[in-house]
């Protein structure tokens, strides 16, 4: 995910995207729109779940679950180290939030964009039948 792509440029290619939708053959266009109704994901629940929860359970909305588990795993880490004494958990704990808060405020766009993703691969699969 590019956090710093500029919303106009995504916007753009969604339009686009949204026109070589609109070119298929209806039997294309359904098949397109019932498979992306299935796997979208909303940008809110994103954002909602990036803000309410720690740990990045906000991956596992996204299907990134490798991602999660090295997060929980790290934070778990950090706060057990953190109990015990350990001054490196208070690193780790600072790398965490590092490379969480762009997460936290581009949550929506981060959605969209894996949205505008999933929804070329489905255009990809719908206009180009084996």
């Amino acid at each position: 995910m590019r956090l710093l792509e500029p919303i106009e440029q995504l916007e753009s290619k969604e339009e686009h995207l949204r026109k070589q939708v609109n070119a298929l053959p209806e039997n294309q266009k359904r098949e397109f729109y019932h498979r992306q109704s299935k796997q979208l994901k909303d940008p809110d629940t994103y954002a909602a779940l990036n803000w309410l929860f720690v740990g990045g359970f906000h991956h596992c909305y996204l299907g990134k679950y490798a991602l999660f588990a090295l997060e929980i795993s790290l934070l778990t880490i950090s706060m057990v180290g953190f109990f015990l004494g350990h001054s490196s958990a208070l690193v780790i704990l600072a790398l965490l939030v590092i490379y969480e808060l762009p997460q936290l405020f581009f949550s929506q766009k981060i959605a969209r964009q894996y949205n505008y993703q999933l929804s070329c691969r489905i255009f990809e699969d719908v206009s180009n039948p084996h």
